[in-house]
């Protein structure tokens, strides 16, 4: 699940998906790396350098006032005030909260009206793309600025491998820093083999109530359940239930418009590359406090294609709902109840499920979405009242810890299977990523890294297994914190040094 309230990618497109740490530990860096980055960067004299200078000055002074000013006087205002000035504020001063400043490291591309540069996180050490487009006018208003977070050179890594002291002293080092930002609240594992190396939770699970967050908390995970619902697909193909060319129409015989159903296969919704756009908005849906996969489905024939299927990606949900619903059809039961006994069950994840959360469940995480101001403010009207196949079900850190260990070991699908869904389809989001099959294929430092991230209001995760080193990761936070501050981080770690067992 991706989060609705969005800005329009080409005004104001902030994706806080790889913040990293400041301080790396000693034998992270070498001596002439560390004099390369303290070498103050020339901005170039141009009209889209001096916009960005007094930004990052504006940016780096923390003050919303001061941010808001320079928005006010240099910001073009975007097309049907889709992004007003204080929800350009609101998100630059989140990035601040992550970031708590960026140091300029590399001017990367320059031109008259566009500029973008490679900067880091003065807290974290985050290596960040950022991008700023000026229009071509005397005014020289800036039109666009984008916020990309990408994984430190591999160029920059140790020869040597962490160990496990080194790796864990690292990670409490950052996780310290964050929390006394206010920038992150949640669980972190590290397991090699299955076995936890690293275990830490911290924040509140119930900030009215002061309950802590635990290892054994159950958080929301948002679009990692993704994963569920593509294993599931997969299992079913491996049984000759289906197969992966079957189109929509196939499959769900009662789907209303026949003629997106033909042209559509489940494939293509595995890797978003269906084109299929809901006639309606699926948060709104949240609200109606559905509980089947049925009670989603359309009923009339107003769904709509945004491409040609098959031609491109876009990440869909709804695909994933729809995906569901074919298991419901392919298995002969029910998907909660085929998740449990298919997914959950042999892969001992004792502690997930789809909950109802009108049932008040136990132990379940509360998330708190950033509100204006600073302020925090919990999610619970911005749920569904039960978990879908896109996600938004709920587990607990080491029951993902268990699916991986399912997988991997071959439980849940033969080698064939799974090699099929963590093959890459198309390009991803992600840098240098793939999507396969309900999985982001990774590579990165010559180590693959498969898994997903969950992200809605409130709710902000990432899974990534390294199947060639026996690693996996998982990062639960029930704030709108960042968990590439830690994951992609770790990615610099766990593969420093290391070849492929």
């Amino acid at each position: 699940m991706r989060r609705s309230r969005t800005a329009s990618a080409a005004w104001h497109a902030v994706s806080l998906l790889a913040l990293t740490a400041t301080r790396a530990p000693a034998q992270s860096a070498t001596a002439s790396t560390r004099a390369t980055l303290a070498v103050p960067v020339a901005i170039p004299d141009s009209p889209a350098g001096q916009r960005f200078r007094a930004w990052l000055t504006a940016f780096n002074t923390g003050s919303r006032d001061t941010l808001r000013l320079f928005v006010k006087q240099h910001q073009a205002p975007p097309p049907n005030d889709t992004l007003p000035a204080d929800a350009i504020v609101n998100r630059q001063q989140g990035l601040y909260r992550q970031t708590q400043g960026l140091t300029l490291r590399r001017i990367e591309t320059s031109t008259p009206e566009r500029i973008t540069a490679t900067a880091q996180a003065k807290l974290t050490g985050a290596w960040m793309a950022v991008g700023m487009s000026v229009s071509a006018d005397s005014t020289h208003r800036v039109i666009g600025m984008g916020f990309r977070n990408t994984l430190a050179p591999p160029e920059l890594l140790p020869t040597r491998p962490f160990t496990e002291r080194a790796i864990r002293d690292s990670l409490d080092h950052v996780i310290d820093r964050l929390v006394r930002a206010d920038a992150f609240s949640g669980v972190v594992v590290v397991a090699e083999d299955g076995k936890p190396i690293y275990q830490r939770a911290v924040g509140l699970a119930d900030r009215r109530w002061k309950v802590p967050n635990r290892i054994d908390t159950r958080f929301n995970i948002a679009s990692i359940g993704k994963m569920f619902t593509a294993v599931a697909i997969a299992q079913l193909v491996q049984r000759h239930k289906l197969s992966y060319d079957d189109t929509l129409a196939n499959r769900l015989p009662d789907y209303p418009n026949r003629e997106i159903a033909r042209r559509i296969t489940v494939r293509q919704l595995l890797a978003h590359t269906s084109g299929i756009a809901p006639a309606f908005d699926m948060d709104r849906a949240f609200r109606r406090g559905l509980r089947t996969v049925k009670a989603y489905l359309p009923t009339t024939e107003m769904d709509s294609l945004h491409f040609e299927p098959g031609t491109r990606l876009e990440y869909s949900s709804y695909g994933y709902l729809l995906l569901g619903a074919i298991v419901e059809r392919a298995s002969g039961r029910d998907y909660y109840d085929y998740i449990r006994e298919h997914i959950y069950r042999p892969a001992g994840m004792t502690e997930s499920d789809s909950y109802e959360l009108d049932t008040d469940p136990p132990n379940l995480a509360t998330g708190y979405m950033d509100a204006p101001r600073g302020e925090r403010r919990s999610n619970i009207f911005m749920l569904p009242v039960k978990g879908l196949p896109f996600g938004m079900g709920y587990a607990t850190a080491l029951d993902l810890v268990r699916f991986q260990q399912a997988l991997t070991r071959y439980v849940l699908l033969d080698s064939a299977a799974l090699a099929r869904v963590w093959t890459g389809v198309q390009r991803y989001t992600e840098p240098n990523s793939e999507y396969g099959f309900g999985f982001i294929v990774s590579p990165y430092n010559g180590t693959r890294i498969i898994g997903h991230g969950g992200g809605w209001v409130g709710i902000t995760n990432k899974f990534d297994m390294y199947p060639d080193l026996g690693y996996t990761v998982v990062i639960l936070s029930n704030i709108d914190s960042d968990p590439n501050v830690l994951a992609f981080r770790l990615r610099e770690w766990l593969t420093a040094g290391r070849a492929p067992k």
